[in-house]
């Protein structure tokens, strides 16, 4: 219960600040909370194959959006058991004829973890939008920190589309990870050195409520029970089925 009242106190701190602040200009403002059977990024699970929930917010003001989403990691091994990561991120969309553009960075915060877990990321990408289907690329960039043992780079492409007369979304992405890597703790990320991953999906939309089932992968080899990095978490880092319900506010 610790955990998730520490959750519930720094998504509600988090929400607060981030749509007060800016409130006198803001032009949209979003915010939600959410379960799911697994926190899965890029493949990997983050909280320890465990279920875990969320909470988030997102304002737009002045040109710039600015978001906060803290989830439940469950002690994770990933990241020396950390109970919480709050992901703090400020963008901007840039219109560029019928593309969009898009720059953001994202820093990751872990509470109560082992050591300092923190680290920065910034990210670069476009999107094409043509009636009901939207196509995306993306690119994060971690540089040098000695928290993930060295740099590294996610590159992502998206796909997915409304159905017609239909509250569905379904999607599709695939990624690749790389990066140099200086100690164990480029494992954090990079489970057993470059990885490709892919996730498929659909999502029901009835506002205020959303539900969604994915199918994620990575091409990593799990079957390697001995690993030579505390951070790797080889078991968590398969092909896995996920669901999840998001009430949207």
């Amino acid at each position: 219960m610790t955990g998730i009242h520490r959750l519930s106190g720094l998504a509600f701190a988090g929400a607060a600040a981030i749509v007060i602040a800016p409130s006198s200009q803001a032009q949209s403002v979003d915010a939600g909370v959410e379960a799911t059977t697994d926190e899965v990024r890029r493949g990997l699970s983050w909280s320890d194959g465990e279920v875990s929930a969320s909470a988030d917010a997102r304002v737009g003001f002045g040109g710039l959006d600015a978001s906060v989403r803290v989830a439940a990691l469950r002690k994770s091994d990933r990241h020396a058991n950390a109970d919480v990561v709050g992901d703090l991120a400020i963008g901007k969309d840039w219109e560029a004829g019928a593309f969009t553009l898009r720059t953001e960075a994202v820093g990751h915060v872990f509470s109560n973890a082992d050591s300092n877990m923190n680290y920065g990321e910034l990210g670069l990408g476009a999107r094409y939008t043509i009636g009901p289907l939207q196509f995306g690329t993306m690119a994060w960039y971690a540089p040098k920190q000695d928290n993930i043992g060295g740099d590294n780079l996610h590159l992502r492409a998206t796909a997915d589309a409304g159905l017609p007369g239909f509250p569905v979304t379904v999607f599709g992405a695939v990624g690749y990870t790389t990066g140099d890597t200086r100690d164990a703790r480029s494992a954090r990320l990079r489970p057993a050195g470059d990885y490709a991953d892919w996730k498929i999906g659909a999502e029901y939309t009835q506002f205020p409520f959303t539900i969604g089932v994915d199918y994620v992968g990575t091409d990593i080899d799990t079957s390697n029970t001995v690993s030579v990095s505390p951070f790797a978490d080889l078991k968590h880092a398969g092909d896995r089925v996920l669901a999840r319900v998001r009430l949207s506010f």
